[in-house]
């Protein structure tokens, strides 16, 4: 009974960090559960990715069917896209139970906040794709599909 209550409360905890806490957080464009943020506490049950096919062949993207993306500028293992490019490309948030697996990893962004690579590249939502299987970002200021 005890194992059940502890994963119970790390779940419930899971859900309250990956629930933004307001809008401003993002701009005033905040992604819901339902759009660019994995459905807590559900989704930590599973594997968050998945390969779909697009226009732009097989890529990588979110349990849902939503494309990933990856930043040139990203070195290795390391995010720098924040402030408001954070708002245009809302990062893969990884929950507190993540961990690596294969080529996909785990890097930190401020405030030990987790967040999804792969292959080392830090993964990304693009704000303009609105429904799973759009790749609307790829080529755009250096992002392009996770494949």
């Amino acid at each position: 009974m005890l194992k059940q209550i502890t994963a119970a409360v790390m779940l419930l905890s899971t859900a309250a960090l990956m629930t933004p806490a307001n809008a401003a957080m993002y701009g005033g464009s905040a992604p819901s559960s339902g759009q660019h943020m994995m459905s807590p506490p559900a989704m930590q049950m599973m594997v968050p990715w998945k390969r779909i096919t697009t226009k732009k062949g097989r890529i990588w993207a979110d349990s849902r069917g939503f494309a990933l993306y990856t930043f040139d500028k990203d070195p290795l293992g390391h995010s720098t896209c924040y402030g408001q490019c954070a708002v245009a490309w809302p990062p893969f948030y990884a929950g507190m139970g993540a961990q690596a697996y294969g080529d996909w990893s785990i890097v930190y962004r401020f405030g030990f906040v987790k967040q999804w690579a792969y292959k080392g590249k830090p993964l990304y939502f693009w704000f303009k794709d609105t429904a799973p299987g759009q790749v609307t970002g790829d080529g755009v200021n250096g992002f392009h599909v996770a494949r």
